[in-house]
Formats: structure tokens, sequence, C-alpha cells
């Protein structure tokens, strides 16, 4: 793993603050330094992105790579502290977590290593994905050392937690970042409705692999008309993609049909299954790390969330050449276009699935239109676009 080089010293006009001194890795610490003189302000002036050291606070598991590759790429230097004891990224330094205990207790470890580390060193940001709980610790660590704190919005954070009895609470919150990102406009709105600065709020890439999700080379029969990837979840609602299946089916048409996940609903989705009996067009493939063969056997990829923000599985679908049929949750209306690159059934009812996933089996000449068009994804959701956003985000942090 390589390490960042040391940075620039930053300037004002009248004074040149003298860096701290360095430990046996090359970053800047407290340990010597006048703690007094450091703590609870930020010191850097005017960083540009490429000097900046960013502390970022995250419990992602085999994830960090792609959410925080493009950061380190234009950070000065990058430090995880994390929970995943195999992060590894380019350029920067994981200070992993113990791997003692069940996983709630190192989520609470993780705050005290956070703490200790944006105490030892300097950092010119704070970075995180997810406000409970790794927002709430970087406004902690704002709070105590001063340094500007970055919120990555999920979908959790707005679609629940603003929502719940205790709303207030996390919309204070997201008023507290000196940086929030978002997948696209539809949380950028709501983010002002809670009164998050307009200025504040970037927009970062939920970016792909696009060397890994692009069409396959070779000439192959497919072995299913339609995929569906993702958790077994209520807001993911994989029962509504089995009645969808029945609902197709009883028009008599032929195909087949692959889920690829698990999780809590597992046994109502097998229950449904058997229910309707669809269980010989549907094929219930489990959990995969990386379903790319499953969107390479596929003609389209089906989603039927009734909240998301931005899927990541969606764009690689598209990514790989799939024509995606999809509702209008989250900001998917930035990216897919109804009749261009997908169909996006505006009514979530199963009917209304089942009319989208017949017209692909009906025209497959516009099914291939639409996937030839999902491609461009590749263009617009490339780790090098989510390197360009975070530079931004860098900027407005620092403003």
């Amino acid at each position: 793993m390589s390490q960042p080089a040391t940075e620039s010293t930053a300037t004002d006009e009248a004074d040149t603050l003298e860096p701290a001194p360095a430990d046996d890795e090359g970053r800047r610490t407290r340990a010597t330094a006048d703690r007094d003189q450091h703590q609870g302000t930020h010191t850097t002036v005017g960083s540009s992105p490429e000097e900046m050291r960013v502390l970022i606070i995250t419990g992602l598991a085999h994830k960090n790579e792609r959410h925080y590759g493009p950061l380190a790429d234009v950070a000065g230097e990058t430090t995880l502290v994390c929970l995943d004891p195999d992060t590894d990224i380019d350029g920067a330094t994981a200070v992993p977590v113990p791997d003692v205990g069940p996983r709630i207790v190192r989520v609470v470890l993780l705050f005290f290593l956070a703490l200790y580390e944006g105490y030892r060193n300097e950092y010119d940001a704070v970075a995180s994905i997810s406000l409970v709980p790794y927002g709430i610790y970087a406004l902690i660590l704002k709070a105590l050392y001063g340094y500007p704190a970055h919120l990555g919005i999920i979908g959790i954070d707005l679609d629940h937690h603003a929502q719940q009895w205790y709303g207030a609470g996390p919309r204070w919150a997201f008023r507290r970042f000196d940086a929030v990102s978002v997948p696209g406009t539809d949380h950028t709105e709501r983010l002002v409705g809670c009164g998050v600065a307009p200025t504040r709020i970037e927009i970062l890439t939920n970016a792909i692999d696009i060397e890994t999700y692009r069409p396959p080379t070779d000439d192959v029969e497919p072995d299913y008309e339609f995929v569906w990837v993702g958790r077994f979840s209520e807001e993911k609602d994989p029962v509504r993609f089995v009645r969808a299946v029945a609902e197709l089916d009883a028009t008599g048409r032929e195909f087949r049909a692959a889920m690829v996940g698990d999780g809590a609903l597992q046994d109502d989705v097998v229950e449904e299954i058997n229910r309707l009996g669809v269980g010989d067009r549907i094929d219930l493939v489990g959990w995969v790390d990386d379903p790319l063969a499953y969107y390479h056997r596929a003609t389209a990829f089906v989603l039927t969330s009734s909240r998301d923000a931005l899927p990541l599985v969606m764009l690689e679908a598209m990514a790989t050449g799939l024509a995606p049929v999809v509702p209008p949750v989250g900001s998917i209306p930035d990216v897919v276009v109804d009749g261009h690159n997908g169909l996006v059934v505006t009514d979530r009812e199963p009917t209304m699935f089942a009319a989208a996933m017949a017209r692909c089996l009906d025209a497959p000449d516009e099914r291939d239109a639409l996937a030839a068009n999902a491609t461009d994804v590749r263009c617009s959701f490339s780790l090098a676009r989510a390197g360009e956003d975070w530079r931004r985000i860098l900027t407005t942090l620092e403003a």
C-alpha cells in the first residue's frame, strides 16, 4: 500500500504555521505540538484538494475502495478508520478496529479509535457516509477538533431517519455539516427542504468500475429474460417482483427470471413463489458477492424498490447492457429516461411491472435499443468522475 508524501505548510498573509512533528509514517501528529493552539481550531488555510489531509470514518465492508478510492486519488493524505480489516486503498492509510466481539461492539470502538486518531494526527477534514452512526461521529470530531465535516447521504438518512418521530434531530444534524453529498437532484431538493444551504450540497457520483461492468464480448444465448438483484428487505420489495412474474406468467408468455440476493424477507419470497405457483419461472440464486455473471446471462433488469437513492445494482446492470425496468423513486429519474434507456413504471403495481416486462419480451428490437443506450452510464458514473466530484466536495469543505 503506498503512503502519501508529506504536504506543504499552510500560510496566510501574516503568519506561517509550523507543521506539527511527523510520526514514523510521515504524518503530522499532535503529540509534541502545543495542543491548546491546535485543538478545536482548523489550522490549514486555503488548502487545495491535493494538499488536504482527510480522515475517513467508515463501517463499510468490501466497498471502501469504490467509495473512497476516488477521494484518495485527489486528496493529499487519506486515512481510513474502518471496521473492515482488509481495507487496502492505494494512497491511503487504513487504521482498522481490532477484530473483537460482535459488530455493535466494534462500531462503538470505531468511535473511540476515530477520536484518538483525530487527536494524535492533524487533519483538514473528516468524511463519512451514512448519518447513523458515522456522520454523528464526524460531527463530534468537528466539535472537538474543528475539522470541517462531510456527510454522504444514503437512502435511509432522508427516507427513514428524517421522517421518524425523532426526525428533527437528523434534520438538525444535516445542517451542521460543512458539505453534504447526494446521489442526485431528488435528494438535493429534500436536503434544501431540511434547511441545508444549497452551497453546501454536492452531487457525488455513485461510481462503478467501468472496466469490469461492460457488455459481454461473447455472443451467447441468455439464460434469463429478467434479473432482480438486491437485499430481500422491505424497501427493496422482492415480493412485488414475484407478483409481477406471476402476472406475466398468467399471459402465457415464455420467460425465465433470476433473483440474486437474500435477506430478512427470504421466507416471504419463497412462500409467495409457492403460493402463486411460479417456481418454474424464478431461480432463487442466493447471495453472490458480484452479480456480474447474472447481468451477462440476462436481457433486462428489474427493480421494484419502494424507496432508494440511486441503486448501484441498476447502474451496474445498465453498464453491462441490460434494459432497466424501474420505478421513479429517489434519483433514478436523473438517470433512466422512459423509452430512451429504460422503462419507467410510474405505478408500482405488479400488473404495471408485468406490462413493462411483457414489452421487453414482445419488442426485442426496442429492448435492445434501450439496452444500448443504457450503457452510456459508463461515461457518467466512472471512478474518474467520482474523483472530480470529491475534488469539488473538498473545495466546499475548505470554503
